[in-house]
């Protein structure tokens, strides 16, 4: 069994220590996965607060998870779109339509690419992420940020696996209408140096 499957595991049995290790662990991640939806900080971290409180309280009743990852993006991906629909009447993706800061995530290296081509390339990733549907960019941030399997982003975005395979197809078809093949290899050698 993975720890972070005995992790959890000792979380639904009441170990808080065990709670606090998965807080901390995923905080972070699930706050950035929430700008792709809203850019209010403190909805996103209200959203945070209600998903942990709701564990808790809820532990009792909660089932083992063959992705802890998974099981949580799941569950925030829920509340927040709850608490945005409440606050919006329906929910839009206000980062997505206004454009993600994606030079955050990237960073780059220097000596692997120049200033003025790397910002050539984000330019042209900004034009590609407009061209997008919102779905289509949640997707991508799902897929090669997260590196979540087409299994666990259908189950996330509550699609077939198939139509995940289609909606990715799509969304890199776009990015390959905007970036060259050179820009599409560095700009993947960036995020995986990202995540060194």
């Amino acid at each position: 069994m993975r720890e972070d499957n005995v992790i959890w595991n000792a979380f639904r049995y009441g170990d808080e220590s065990s709670l606090k290790v998965i807080f901390d662990e995923y905080y972070t991640p699930l706050f950035n996965y929430g700008h792709k939806f809203s850019q209010d900080d403190h909805l996103i971290e209200d959203a945070l607060q209600d998903l942990f409180i709701k564990l808790w309280k809820n532990r009792n009743n909660i089932k083992e998870t063959e992705s802890v990852k998974n099981y949580l993006y799941k569950a925030f991906r829920r509340v927040l779109l709850r608490k945005l629909d409440v606050q919006q009447r329906k929910y839009n993706f206000t980062v997505l339509e206004q454009g993600l800061d994606w030079s955050q995530e990237l960073g780059y290296d220097q000596t692997l690419i120049s200033r003025e081509r790397l910002e050539k390339i984000r330019k042209n990733l900004a034009t590609a992420l407009e061209k997008m549907s919102p779905r289509q960019r949640e997707i991508i941030h799902l897929r090669y940020y997260e590196e979540m399997e087409y299994e666990e982003i259908a189950e996330l975005m509550q699609l077939s696996v198939s139509s995940t395979y289609k909606l990715v197809y799509k969304a890199i078809d776009t990015l390959r209408n905007h970036l060259s093949r050179t820009d599409l290899l560095l700009l993947s050698i960036l995020l995986s140096l990202k995540k060194i």
